[in-house]
C-alpha cells in the first residue's frame, strides 16, 4: 500500500482510462485499488468479481469522501443534498444536441466498418509479410498500423460516454459559477478533444495504409473533425482547464 504522498488526487477524473500507457499509475488510487487481474488487463470470474463488489464499493465511498474533504465540502451536507435530490429535465441547446448525435453516429459506423473490413486488415497483414520476407524493414510500419486499431478500438465508446457527461455537466449551474474554468465540464470536454484528435489520427494513418477503405475512413474523419469543432465552440475554456497530474508538473514513480 502507497503512502498518501504518493497520490495525484482526483488524476482519475479526468483521464483516458487507458491506464497500460499512463505513466502516472502507480500515482493513481483508483488503479492501485484494482485488484491485480484487473491491472494487467485480465478477466475474473463472476464469483470473484461479486465477492470483491462489496469491498470495491466501499473503497469508492472513501475516495468521495477524501476528495469532498480535499474541496473543503461537508460530506454530510452531500448526502442531505442526494437525498432531497430530484432529477431535472435538461434542456440541450442544438450544438449539444447535435453533439450528441454525432458522437452516437461515430461508434456506429466505427464499429460497422471494424466489423466489415477485417478482410482488408488480413491483405495488409499478407502484404506486410511479403515485404519482410524481401528482407524490407517493416517495424514501423507494423507498429504504426497497430497503434492506429488499439486506439480506434479504446476510444470507440469513450467519446460518446464523455461529450454526453460533458454536455449534461454544462447543466450544473451552481458548478458552473462557482469554477468558470476547472469544472467537470470543461475538464470532461477537454480529455474527450484528446480522445478525438488521438482518433482522427489513427483513422488517417488507417487511411493511407488501407487505400482501399479511403471512402469510409473519410467519413468517420468529418464526423470526428465536426465533433471536435462543436466541442470547441461549445466549450471555449477547456483548454484553461488543469487535469491533475498531466497538466502540471508531476514525476511519475515506478508502479512496483
Amino acid at each position: 500500500m502507497r503512502n498518501e504522498e504518493y497520490f495525484i488526487p482526483g488524476i482519475y477524473n479526468y483521464c483516458d482510462r487507458w491506464c497500460e500507457q499512463c505513466p502516472f499509475s502507480g500515482q493513481c488510487r483508483n488503479f492501485q485499488a484494482q485488484p491485480i487481474k484487473e491491472k494487467h488487463g485480465q478477466g475474473f470470474g463472476e464469483e470473484y468479481s461479486l465477492d470483491s463488489l462489496p469491498e470495491n464499493l466501499q473503497d469508492a465511498v472513501l475516495m468521495l469522501e477524501q476528495a469532498a474533504q480535499e474541496r473543503g465540502i461537508d460530506w454530510e451536507d452531500i448526502q442531505k443534498a442526494a437525498e432531497s435530490f430530484e432529477e431535472e429535465e435538461l434542456e440541450y441547446t442544438p450544438t449539444q444536441l447535435d453533439l450528441i448525435k454525432r458522437s452516437k453516429q461515430y461508434y456506429k459506423l466505427a464499429s460497422i466498418w471494424l466489423d466489415s473490413n477485417e478482410y482488408l486488415i488480413s491483405q495488409k497483414e499478407e502484404e506486410i509479410q511479403r515485404k519482410d520476407d524481401l528482407g524490407i524493414n517493416v517495424e514501423q510500419e507494423v507498429e504504426d498500423l497497430n497503434n492506429a486499431l488499439n486506439s480506434i478500438y479504446h476510444y470507440i465508446y469513450f467519446i460518446h460516454t464523455k461529450i454526453s457527461r460533458a454536455v449534461d455537466s454544462l447543466h450544473d449551474k451552481w458548478m458552473l459559477e462557482e469554477y468558470p474554468i476547472q469544472n467537470d465540464a470543461n475538464g470532461t470536454a477537454k480529455i474527450t478533444l484528446i480522445a478525438i484528435e488521438k482518433s482522427i489520427k489513427s483513422w488517417d494513418t488507417i487511411r493511407k495504409q488501407l487505400p482501399d477503405s479511403e471512402d469510409n475512413v473519410l467519413d468517420l474523419l468529418v464526423i470526428l473533425s465536426r465533433m471536435k469543432s462543436g466541442i470547441q465552440k461549445e466549450f471555449p475554456n477547456t483548454e484553461g482547464f488543469i487535469r491533475p497530474g498531466f497538466d502540471e508538473v508531476v514525476y511519475p514513480v515506478s508502479n512496483r
